[in-house]
């Protein structure tokens, strides 16, 4: 009949393994707010705070890609802009190349031999 008799930190049924018990046994494990003002206020403060920055952040992400794209059509045009200087230098000096080709031509060999040297 002794055995029969529990102490204050035992209970009559198994421990269930599925529920989380403190190891102490008068405290509580709950994520209830603290009713506490104080505290209550500064968790307030620093959620608005957290807030402000999560917003400054997505603000500056936002500029900095803004600022990107810019810099990508700015280059992307800049870029059609020098492959058509290219372009127009091809043709001028593939023009002069003819136009050289012909001189050489028709010159006597005495000027051919002016170029030689």
């Amino acid at each position: 009949l002794d055995d029969l008799v529990l102490s204050p930190l035992q209970t009559a049924y198994p421990p269930n393994p599925n529920v989380y018990q403190t190891p102490y046994p008068d405290s509580t494990a709950s994520s209830a707010p603290s009713e506490d003002p104080i505290i209550v206020e500064a968790d307030e403060d620093k959620r608005k705070r957290n807030q402000a920055a999560s917003a400054r952040f997505r603000q500056k992400k936002k500029q900095r890609e803004q600022h990107m794209l810019e810099q990508s059509r700015d280059m992307h045009d800049k870029t059609r802009r020098l492959e058509g200087e290219v372009e127009n230098l091809k043709r001028e000096n593939t023009f002069l190349k003819k136009l050289l080709v012909e001189k050489v031509d028709n010159m006597n060999e005495e000027d051919r031999q002016l170029l030689v040297k």
